[in-house]
């Protein structure tokens, strides 16, 4: 799944700047759609720009939670056998624990970016969309984090 959402993100990011090659057809094609709110083409690169920093952002985190989950597979490979004192075995666990929690810390601001950059995707129709965008995200996010029926069952 990690290894879907790296590839996944490096297409996005090619999109991208085959994007950037085209503005001038884009604000065009733009101009035409009636909700967008028209812009220049600064500000129109920068929109763009924004959303290739936040995929950049997302495929380093990816990247760097699937080589600390290659790390994990490494230890648990060097795991005591299964009949082993247990406070080796204990201690090895703890040991496995730490790389397993940190990569799914950075799997987790990887999904995070794709979210923010659906927020930064409202820019192109107009600011005042992107600003309800990203606090509507945010509101997700929140809840997801701190007020969700997940947490709650994991935290009982």
């Amino acid at each position: 799944m990690l290894a879907f959402y790296t590839n996944t993100t490096i297409y996005i990011i090619a999109g991208l700047i085959a994007v950037a090659g085209t503005l001038d057809q884009l604000i065009r094609l733009t101009a035409d759609l009636p909700f967008a709110k028209q812009t220049t083409k600064s500000i129109f690169e920068a929109k763009l720009f924004l959303m290739i920093a936040i995929f950049v952002f997302a495929y380093f985190k990816f990247t760097w939670a699937l080589r600390q989950y290659n790390f994990l597979s490494i230890l648990i490979g060097g795991a005591p056998p299964h009949d082993s004192v247990p406070d080796e075995l204990e201690r090895h666990a703890r040991k496995h624990a730490s790389p397993n929690t940190l990569a799914g810390g950075e799997f987790n601001r990887g999904i995070r970016a794709y979210y923010f950059g659906f927020a930064a995707l409202a820019w192109f129709v107009s600011p005042a969309v992107f600003i309800g965008a990203t606090l509507f995200i945010l509101a997700v996010l929140y809840r997801r984090d701190f007020r969700s029926q997940t947490l709650a069952t994991l935290a009982r």
